[in-house]
């Protein structure tokens, strides 16, 4: 099963709205819970293998206002592979070419005729082997700084991934947002378009409502991922399925048009 969450934004911002209805999301997946942000160039990976809906310590990042970043990836974890431990739950996080990547995923991938570089996995997921997988392929590349060639190649590359199973994924470099939907549609993969004027919106997985002009500044702009809607009163739209869509600085830069 397993859930994914991704914002990109173009002023720094907190997810507690989001992370508030996301951690509801436990009760089906609850393996383990994780965020990440970068509050500079550098990530930081919050996660334990426990219930999100019972962790004193996501409890407390849902409200903290020190939990700022323009880029954020979350993930709830239903485990397929590998046991319940720190390592193997999401997000991951590795160096290449001076960027700290973060990955996280959802759907069940048979690696085993994905040859690994040298990127080795640390747990025992396939979603780890994956990501490693993706790196090395990335280096290969090497790709410093991303061109629109290169996302049609990484488009190309998940596709190709994708033929050995079930993938959804979120990943960045701090810079960038990239979100893969799975090509037959699995679990399903949507996005938001969060711009002024605000108004009032209701979580989905509780009885909890919130305007959010009190909340955001005017001048707040950005893209919000989920694997299912987490409110309403707002335009969630689908993914295409085999899509991958690149978000940077709270607009959508790759394809070009939605």
């Amino acid at each position: 099963m397993c859930e994914l969450l991704g914002m990109s934004f173009n002023l720094p911002v907190t997810p507690k709205i989001s992370f508030k209805g996301f951690r509801k999301r436990s009760e089906q997946n609850p393996d383990g819970w994780g965020i990440a942000f970068y509050p500079d160039e550098s990530v930081q990976v919050i996660k334990e293998p426990l219930k999100a809906a019972e962790s004193p310590l996501s409890e407390f990042l849902q409200d903290y206002s020190g939990l700022e970043s323009k880029i954020f990836i979350a993930h709830v974890r239903y485990s397929s592979k590998g046991p319940k431990s720190h390592k193997n739950t999401h997000p991951f996080s590795r160096e290449l070419n001076g960027k700290e990547y973060v990955f996280a995923h959802n759907g069940t991938i048979d690696y085993k005729s994905l040859k690994l570089g040298r990127f080795k996995p640390i747990g025992e997921t396939d979603s780890e082997y994956v990501f490693c997988y993706l790196l090395s392929c990335i280096e290969q590349r090497n790709i410093s700084e991303w061109e629109k060639e290169d996302f049609e190649w990484l488009t190309e590359k998940l596709q190709e991934i994708n033929r050995y199973g079930k993938l959804n994924c979120l990943f960045s470099d701090g810079e960038l947002l990239f979100s893969y939907h799975n090509q037959d549609g699995y679990k399903g993969l949507y996005f938001l378009h969060r711009e002024p004027p605000y108004g009032k919106v209701t979580l989905l997985d509780e009885d909890w409502a919130i305007d959010l002009a009190e909340e955001k500044s005017t001048k707040q702009t950005g893209y919000i991922i989920a694997t299912n809607k987490l409110t309403d009163e707002e335009e969630w739209q689908k993914f295409e399925p085999g899509k991958l869509r690149v978000f940077k600085d709270g607009k959508m830069i790759y394809p070009d048009k939605i």
